[in-house]
């Protein structure tokens, strides 16, 4: 055999190899692999390349992504451009196109430098016609996601950010970026850095100045345009193809202000920084991946909902996302707010049913959620903790008013226990009546709260203070919230006891640094990790948050805003960040095995089964709290703690 003939025989095995994981191609014998290989051509499409442009004649071909990705672009009616789809390796478009024989529907543009395969259409009908599982998956998976009727209601959008991209306010880019950026100063040579960029695998570079600021930046493309075009010398200083100035956003800024900021620039790369110093590159490909990404569509799959029972189905869904956050090497704080965010999302689709079944409501309301909910911190499905707060009626409408709101509250309940959330064994719902209340009321229930403090009223409210609006008239959770902020200011007898409480469940650490764990019982060797790990940072981040009049109520936004407080300084504070993280991260992934093995989920952890690595960070977290408590004890410890109790 030739040598050709053998390269020819290499190259056809490893297409077929690549055509058995791609379906629908991967349902056809070898002996159909080995005749459509020859009648295959690949090619190449550089990034930013359109590939088809919707209303222009239909392709030809169907196209299979061998390397790279792809966008498919949906023009809406007031000139917006929606990004329907990604399309990444093993993954085909143009189908729609090849099938219609008319025009094209979508714009698809190369992303990224991509390799496709193409095959001849007629080839495809041909294989369609003599294979009844090719041809099935063609039309149930490709052609019914992008029905007409589908893509009319897309294009009669005149927003954008939809409820369905509310990640993009929800996340900060900090929890996106994880690559550091490549740096370099002015004096560095073009070919220099161009090696920089090359090493690290990276598409663009900063250019800093002795204090490490950034002067410009450069990018691949400018490599491209400015260097090669151009035939510039390589030995030319870095800062005669650097872009100026630089566009950057800070690491805590949402990933909607980076987004913004790419529009208003026309740009594809903004710098991140931490206080002012260069971190990470966000670039449109990471928003584009984002999008691309489950959360997203699970997200339009439980908007799509018209009833309680589909949103109890879809709901499934949202704890299917865990394991593939966790595997993504997301972050937790990452996680727990998609999830929040999604679960957000369900209880206004519940909203939206109970105003349908009840009719308009006879005055505004605004529901709330409250604990893990409110500082949207939830993993798996927990129970319901909620409120509702409703305008003060008068003397002829208070009877009408609290019979709606009775009824309102009740649907709800039922029906998000359909959808997997039990009813809270304390009772903290709306369902309950005392938690059903006009504005005035509320406003009572908080002054009394903060002015009357005792142990254990001020135990029983804690729950409150992590309140957040979902749905409804959000100004009469704001009017609320001025009111206990208000109240707040003088309340330092208040604030005692709330730090008496939280300083109560001391960490689990022996005088010898020994694991304090339970001696007998169903968790006899294990110790609670919620109890003694992430309760005692999330009552400290709250209180560090009343104190220091932080409106947040997540636990991560609570250490990470800007405080003046003297009893806890940053290094405390970014500590107990990576404490909180930490902790819940094992508590997630001990949730997870116990899932799998269809035991009952529970927050015990045996020290004995994590790994030498994992448990030397346990104590170390453990230390950081112990830490902290001390600083707030230091702070706030007065006679006030001795009429508590307190030796």
């Amino acid at each position: 055999m030739s040598n050709r003939s053998a390269s020819t025989s290499v190259v056809s095995e490893t297409v077929i190899g690549f055509l058995k994981t791609v379906p629908p191609f991967q349902f056809l014998p070898v002996s159909e692999l080995s005749r459509l290989v020859p009648r295959m051509t690949l090619d190449y499409f550089p990034k930013d390349d359109t590939i088809l442009s919707a209303g222009h004649p239909a392709s030809e071909v169907l196209y299979i992504v061998h390397k790279g990705a792809v966008q498919l672009i949906l023009r809406t009616k007031v000139g917006k451009q929606l990004v329907f789809d990604l399309r990444s390796e093993g993954e085909i478009f143009g189908l729609l196109s090849l099938m219609g024989r008319d025009v094209a529907r979508f714009d698809v543009i190369a992303v990224e430098d991509a390799l496709c395969y193409s095959i001849p259409g007629t080839v495809v009908q041909e294989i369609a016609s003599r294979y009844p599982e090719f041809s099935e998956y063609l039309v149930r998976v490709s052609i019914t996601r992008y029905l007409d009727r589908s893509l009319k209601e897309l294009k009669d959008q005149t927003n954008l950010m939809g409820n369905t991209e509310r990640l993009l306010y929800s996340l900060a880019v900090k929890d996106v970026v994880s690559a550091p950026v490549v740096v370099c100063t002015g004096e560095t040579s073009i070919g220099e850095a161009a090696r920089l960029v090359s090493n690290a695998h990276a598409t663009c570079l900063a250019v800093v100045d002795a204090g490490g600021r950034a002067l410009g930046m450069v990018t691949d493309r400018d490599f491209t345009r400015r260097v090669l075009a151009c035939g510039l010398s390589l030995d030319l200083p870095v800062t005669s193809i650097m872009s100026t100035p630089v566009v950057a956003v800070e690491s805590t800024a949402r990933l909607f202000q980076a987004l913004l900021a790419m529009i208003s620039k026309d740009i594809q790369h903004v710098l991140i920084t931490d206080e002012g110093l260069p971190k990470a590159v966000l670039s449109s490909h990471d928003l584009m991946l984002l999008q691309g990404k489950s959360p997203l569509t699970v997200a339009r799959h439980l908007k799509e909902q018209k009833s309680v029972e589909g949103l109890a189905d879809a709901q499934k869904k949202i704890m299917e996302l865990l394991p593939l956050l966790l595997r993504e090497g997301a972050r937790m704080s990452h996680i727990t707010r998609v999830v929040s965010e999604i679960n957000d999302g369900l209880m206004t689709k519940i909203l939206e049913f109970a105003e349908a079944e009840l009719g308009p409501p006879p005055l505004p309301y605004c529901w709330v959620v409250l604990g893990s909910e409110g500082r949207r911190e939830q993993t798996f499905t927990t129970d319901q903790d909620n409120a509702l707060i409703y305008t003060d009626p008068d003397e002829g409408n208070a009877g009408t008013a609290r019979e709606y709101f009775t009824h309102f509250a009740l649907y709800v309940r039922d029906a998000l226990a359909r959808c997997g959330y039990p009813p809270c064994p304390g009772d903290y719902m709306a369902s309950n009546p005392r938690w059903r209340q006009p504005l005035s009321s509320w406003k009572q229930y908080f002054r009394a709260w903060i002015t009357e403090a005792d142990l254990h009223s001020v135990e029983d409210a804690l729950i409150f203070f992590d309140m957040r609006p979902v749905g409804g008239d959000a100004a009469l959770f704001e009017a609320l919230a001025a009111s206990v902020r208000e109240t707040l200011e003088n309340a330092s007898f208040f604030k005692s006891v709330f730090a008496k409480i939280s300083t109560d469940r001391r960490p689990p650490l022996g005088f010898f640094r020994t694991f304090v764990v339970e001696q007998s019982g169903e968790h006899k060797q294990e110790l609670d990790i919620k109890t003694f790990g992430t309760c005692p940072i999330v009552n400290a981040a709250r209180l560090l948050a009343l104190d220091g009049g932080i409106a947040a109520t997540n636990t991560v936004d609570r250490l990470a805003a800007p405080l003046s407080l003297t009893y806890i300084d940053e290094v405390r504070r970014r500590d107990l960040l990576e404490a909180f993280e930490l902790l819940t991260l094992l508590r997630l992934e001990h949730q997870l095995q116990q899932a799998q093995a269809a035991q009952p989920l529970s927050n015990y952890v045996n020290p004995a089964s994590l790994t030498q690595l994992q448990r030397s960070l346990l104590k170390e977290a453990f230390r950081t709290i112990a830490r902290a408590q001390a600083a707030i004890a230091d702070r706030f410890r007065s006679a006030v703690w001795a009429q508590l109790g307190t030796s």
